[in-house]
């Protein structure tokens, strides 16, 4: 029990260092601003014709094979992270559980453990780069910023975001190999047709 409590004050405090004193004016206004983009219509509207468009660029009609298997892959993580950790962990927030302690600077909803946020980045993040090696920094500097928004934004515990980050890259990295697969079995059904 003491080892929990020492990590609990230690994910605390780290909280704390991040949201109140690791701060500056222009990150009060960037990461709110980039902590929800998803929610936007727009974000859709650029995000999956980009995502389809590269998928099919690079592996012809059969990226719509590789395609679905990254919306699967964010489906599972979103699902596990919510039904698996968040409803049985049933961990407070930080604005709920530290009250003005934290300056909560996005809104929140539900339990705080895991981040969806990170696990959904990190499914994001070791999924495309399994298919798009080239781009591995940008979506996993994408990945990063973005969990890291959410302890800056007062609405997730750093330990919310690692074990987010782990969920997602590993539901990330079961569907690659999924997708790998399917995808090899469909090309040499191609070519021996």
């Amino acid at each position: 029990m003491e080892n929990m409590d020492f990590l609990y004050e230690l994910d605390k405090s780290l909280l704390l260092q991040i949201n109140r004193q690791w701060t500056t004016p222009w990150m009060d206004t960037f990461f709110p601003a980039i902590t929800d983009l998803h929610k936007s219509p727009w974000f859709f509207w650029i995000m999956i014709p980009l995502f389809l468009g590269l998928f099919l660029w690079k592996y012809k009609k059969l990226g719509v094979v590789l395609f679905v298997g990254l919306l699967l892959a964010l489906g599972s993580s979103d699902l596990v992270g919510n039904h698996v950790f968040k409803k049985n962990v049933a961990r407070a927030r930080p604005g709920d559980s530290l009250g003005e302690m934290v300056i909560v600077r996005s809104p929140y909803g539900g339990y705080s453990f895991t981040s969806n946020h990170a696990a959904n980045m990190f499914c994001l993040a070791k999924y495309a780069s399994e298919f798009f090696p080239q781009g591995r920094i940008v979506v996993y500097s994408a990945a990063v910023l973005i969990s890291y928004s959410r302890v800056y934004n007062g609405v997730h515990y750093p330990s919310d975001v690692v074990g987010g980050g782990v969920l997602g890259w590993i539901m990330g990295w079961i569907y690659s190999i999924l997708g790998k697969e399917v995808f090899n079995r469909l090309r040499k059904r191609r070519v021996n047709a």
